[in-house]
């Protein structure tokens, strides 16, 4: 009878651990894809891959490392590595449905999110399908035109000494500049 009430209190005491183990195997898993992109360190690129589904290509420059995510829709995101290992730039280009922004902005993703000024409010020019936010450490532009989503959001204090200013993604801008704006 003490074997049994010993095989039984192992029994539980296994169940216990094993459930505790569990969870925080499910706890890990869901921190993942919070982790942040624009900001965090090079590992949020690969969780970016998973997280998005997406193919990556790894380009070394000058400088920095370009890796260029393609989703499975065909939009292809960049996220820009300085040699401290920091994503300082993301760009995103494509036709189809936006990337998740929360995935690829991470905790500035709230930034990107903002209300609009009222000073932009007020512009003729602006667009809800424009949108550009600048704040002391973040400057975000992003337009969509025809379903073609395009834009770049960085972080100034982490751009490589190398650099003066965003890379940027070379690329047609899908929307057309008003005819009163200098081109």
């Amino acid at each position: 009878m003490n074997n049994f009430v010993q095989l039984i209190g192992h029994s539980r005491h296994r169940a216990a651990r094993t459930a505790t183990q569990v969870a925080l195997a499910a706890a890990v898993l869901v921190a993942l894809p919070a982790w942040a992109t624009l900001g965090g360190d090079e590992a949020s690129v690969i969780a970016d891959q998973a997280a998005l589904n997406a193919t990556l290509v790894k380009t070394a420059n000058a400088g920095y490392t370009d890796y260029a995510l393609t989703l499975p829709n065909g939009i292809i995101v960049h996220e820009f590595v300085n040699p401290a290992g920091q994503v300082f730039e993301v760009t995103w280009n494509g036709k189809g449905k936006r990337p998740d922004m929360r995935q690829i902005l991470g905790t500035h993703f709230d930034k990107f999110n903002a209300p609009v000024s009222q000073k932009a409010r007020n512009d003729k020019h602006a667009t809800a399908r424009r949108a550009d936010r600048v704040a002391a450490d973040f400057e975000m532009h992003s337009a969509v035109h025809n379903r073609i989503f395009t834009g770049t959001a960085h972080l100034p204090s982490q751009l490589p000494a190398s650099l003066t200013g965003p890379i940027g993604v070379p690329m047609e801008s899908p929307i057309p500049k008003a005819a009163n704006q200098a081109q």
